[in-house]
């Protein structure tokens, strides 16, 4: 066996959940419409879904609603990511779990030009396999895609800040991304960009530099950026580790610039509550985990076939008027339930009817 074989076994090996639950009163009535029941019983139905990082909040958050799929509907799901950011292994994974997921797997990568021959070779032996966050190649043969509006977010996230900018400011604005040509990282920017300009054109914005993805490496990169740029009015990020880095250097410097990023974690949400981060753009990845997974389980039971297009599960922002009701959301799996359960039910009542495109 190679190291890298023994690798992705034992983080398959560390990593994997099992789910397996009675449905209870959550379970999702089936379709109106659509194929009749498969006669099979939640217990026997097998999926996965397949994160990017372990360490990660947009992975964990997409592993916690998958989880959640499977309590809620009494399937059995097996929840895997490498321990960091790792595509090759993430690969591993997922060829691993096809073998035992036959009823299908949902994947979210940084890597998806990784995943079109195995995804497609998945497909091949029968096993459905739906995007989430991410788009998958048309090669792939995936034809199903839980997302949001990433340039809306980016817009939105540039809202936020020029919120607390005197009108017409003029002045320098950096953007940082974590993984460069990431089809979802480059949409929120260019939403970022767009919106700034168009409401302020006297800014200048600069960038996108690479503010890499591992956490550690993203606080180095940052620290050098603003170092480069000590005058500039704000420092914004399209991705998760600048959430909490960019607050931590701004509050070791002393420094009054604004900053926001993406995605939610702990610090990240402390530092919006300090008043060191103007906020974050919150993409609702436990939705998206949960939605893949759900439309997976559902389509073994027969309440209905797994939608084409693109499903659009929404973003919103966090700032300091609504931190707390967040903060509270995160507290544990049954929280966070509790409060998406008024979006799940909005997003389920007409499926076919919510999808777009998938372009």
């Amino acid at each position: 066996m190679t190291s890298r074989s023994r690798h992705t076994a034992a983080a398959l090996a560390l990593l994997t959940l099992a789910v397996a639950c009675s449905t209870g009163d959550g379970a999702p009535a089936a379709a109106p419409s659509g194929p009749p029941a498969s006669g099979r019983a939640a217990k026997d139905v097998h999926v996965a879904f397949v994160g990017a990082a372990a360490n990660l909040n947009f992975s964990q958050e997409m592993m916690e609603g998958a989880k959640y799929a499977g309590q809620e509907l009494g399937a059995d799901v097996q929840v895997v990511a490498p321990p960091g950011p790792d595509g090759q292994a993430e690969v591993g994974l997922f060829q691993q779990v096809v073998a035992t997921a036959k009823d299908g797997v949902s994947v979210m990568t940084l890597n998806p030009e990784l995943f079109t021959r195995p995804a497609a070779d998945a497909i091949a032996k029968g096993v459905p396999v739906v995007a989430a966050d991410v788009p998958l190649a048309k090669d792939s043969g995936v034809t199903t895609l839980v997302s949001n509006d990433n340039p809306a977010a980016g817009a939105m996230l540039a809202d936020a800040v020029l919120t607390r900018l005197p009108a017409g400011k003029k002045g320098t604005i950096v953007l940082g991304v974590p993984t460069p040509g990431l089809p979802v990282l480059e949409a929120r920017l260019k939403g970022m960009k767009e919106r700034l300009l168009a409401k302020n054109p006297g800014l200048e914005v600069l960038g996108p530099f690479d503010s890499k993805q591992a956490p550690d490496d993203n606080y180095k990169a940052w620290s050098g950026l603003v170092r480069a740029h000590s005058g500039a009015l704000a420092f914004l990020d399209a991705g998760d580790p600048a959430a909490f880095n960019l607050p931590k250097i701004k509050q070791e410097t002393s420094a009054s610039w604004l900053c926001a990023a993406f995605d939610l974690n702990d610090a990240g949400l402390a530092a919006i509550k300090s008043g060191q981060s103007v906020g974050v753009a919150d993409p609702q990845h436990w939705l998206k985990g949960y939605v893949a997974t759900r439309l997976l389980i559902e389509r073994a039971l027969g309440k209905r076939e797994i939608p084409k297009g693109f499903w659009d599960s929404g973003a919103a922002m966090v700032t300091e008027d609504n931190v707390d009701e967040v903060i509270a959301r995160q507290k544990g799996p049954e929280a966070r339930a509790a409060w998406y359960k008024k979006l799940i039910d909005e997003q389920f009542a007409d499926v076919q009817g919510r999808m777009k495109p998938l372009s």
